[in-house]
């Protein structure tokens, strides 16, 4: 399968590597530019659904932020609070290059998908029926959303379901790029996902973006000055905006629980869009400073494996597989059988593994070790990276699974494809919670393939 041409990245690079030099641990983020260029070259091809790319970019991102977040809060000391500041950094980048290069070896094997072939299977799909099945998949997602926590051992099945609006927007936004009248209808859906996010306490809004640049990848074949110039805009814009939202976003979510500590929307959406307007307009330059190093914080969350590599093994010894073989009982033995089993707590294990003291389901919040430190303190070095590797290859083949057989048309299996992975995009998930989802989406959507994906199909077909 063909590779895309990331030469034009050059310049970009040679630009942020003499900005780099002048900053604090620039060897680290000249390191961290050298990997996200082996991302790329292990993991985008033409005219596939580049969700690895995505996946290991946006890890990528949040490892590397790291830098950025002990240079502007610790005034560049990687040391300050954690003596493995280095070791969890390296850990993490080589982690994401293992990753890469299993997706690059297995997902991609003997799987050659031209413009010609990706245009045919675009020609047999009718765009009205695509809007029509848009609009039903998202009017069905926000019912079973608003509904999922009601219905205790079914929530992982309707919110996996819900996920199939995704594959509604994906395939709009493929015929977007065919047929330009279709472009307005692509925005209204952009813009109904992005505000309607809002109104949302996990800040779903910004799920769009992420399938948005899926999609965008799919057609990209060359890396250019224009790409490069535009992904930049692009880049500093959501930046601006994950800044804004990091300084009003604890005080906006207590407003749409009321006070009441709990992960619900209590309020009206129009008193929700009334107050969140109120507090953007309260934001000032003092705080967009503040919010920048609490944004860098927020999104790295390299900090947590650099404390459990402090702990483990000087405190706590490796786990031997411990960690994971609790995961997947906890994930696949049903409550019926392991009465005893509890509920997911994230914190608990964070606390353990960090030493800090985390506030945990009790207080309505949760805070992850993240499924690389889970490795880690399983299985030490190089333990976790064959691990990472495991974890990279079951990754893979559901890939290649729904792909080549989720229905006869390749592009209806790319949006499937995309819908499923997206969710798997942070580096900061807990094991337990991700190999959860994992084996939750995987029972979901198999169900589906036999039960609905061909009448889907079907239902747009010409």
């Amino acid at each position: 399968m063909k590779r895309i041409d990331i030469s034009g990245l050059g310049g970009l690079m040679i630009l942020l590597a003499a900005f780099s030099i002048a900053m604090p641990n620039s060897l680290y983020l000249l390191l961290g530019y050298a990997v996200l260029l082996i991302i790329m070259v292990f993991t985008w091809r033409l005219y596939l659904p580049n969700v690895f790319t995505f996946l290991m970019v946006f890890h990528w991102v949040q490892v590397v932020s790291y830098i950025f977040f002990v240079n502007s809060s610790w005034h560049g000391d990687m040391n300050f609070l954690t003596k493995s500041s280095a070791s969890a950094l390296l850990y993490s980048l080589t982690g994401l290059i293992v990753m890469s290069f299993v997706f690059s070896e297995v997902a991609y094997k003997n799987i050659q998908v031209s413009i010609e072939v990706f245009e045919e299977a675009l020609d047999k799909i009718d765009p009205r029926k695509v809007l029509y099945l848009y609009l039903i998949l998202y009017f069905l997602s926000g019912v079973l959303s608003r509904s999922a926590f009601a219905f205790g051992g079914l929530t992982q099945v309707f919110i996996n379901i819900a996920l199939l609006k995704w594959a509604g927007f994906v395939l709009l936004g493929y015929l977007s790029f065919k047929y330009k009248e279709y472009r307005i209808f692509f925005a209204v859906a952009f813009i109904l996902d992005f505000v309607g996010g809002f109104f949302s306490f996990f800040s779903s809004f910004k799920d769009v973006f992420f399938y948005t640049a899926v999609i965008v990848m799919t057609f990209i074949s060359k890396i250019d000055f224009k790409v490069s110039l535009r992904s930049v805009v692009v880049v500093t814009s959501l930046f601006y905006m994950a800044v804004v939202w990091t300084v009003i976003k604890g005080d906006y979510r207590s407003f749409l629980n009321e006070g009441s500590g709990q992960q619900v929307v209590n309020v009206s959406q129009e008193r929700a869009f009334d107050k969140l307007s109120g507090l953007v307009s309260s934001v000032n330059k003092e705080s967009i400073n503040e919010g920048v190093r609490s944004f860098f914080y927020r999104l790295q969350y390299v900090y947590h494996f650099a404390k459990s590599i402090d702990m483990v093994p000087a405190n706590i010894p490796y786990q031997h597989g411990a960690v994971w073989r609790e995961t997947v009982e906890f994930v696949v033995v049903p409550r019926m059988l392991n009465p005893n089993k509890g509920s997911l707590d994230n914190s608990l294990k964070a606390s353990k593994f960090t030493g800090i003291q985390f506030s945990g389901a009790s207080r309505g919040v949760s805070f992850s070790l993240g499924y690389f430190a889970d490795c880690y303190v399983d299985f030490g070095v190089p333990g976790m990276f064959i691990a990472l590797a495991i974890i990279a290859f079951i990754f893979a083949k559901i890939y290649r699974f729904f792909l080549l057989k989720a229905t006869g048309n390749i592009v209806v299996n790319y949006a499937i494809v995309i819908a499923f992975f997206v969710q798997f995009s942070f580096f900061e998930m807990d094991g337990t919670f991700m190999f959860g989802r994992l084996f939750t989406s995987f029972i979901v959507f198999l169900v589906l393939k036999y039960t609905l994906f061909s009448k889907m199909e079907k239902f747009i077909s010409y």
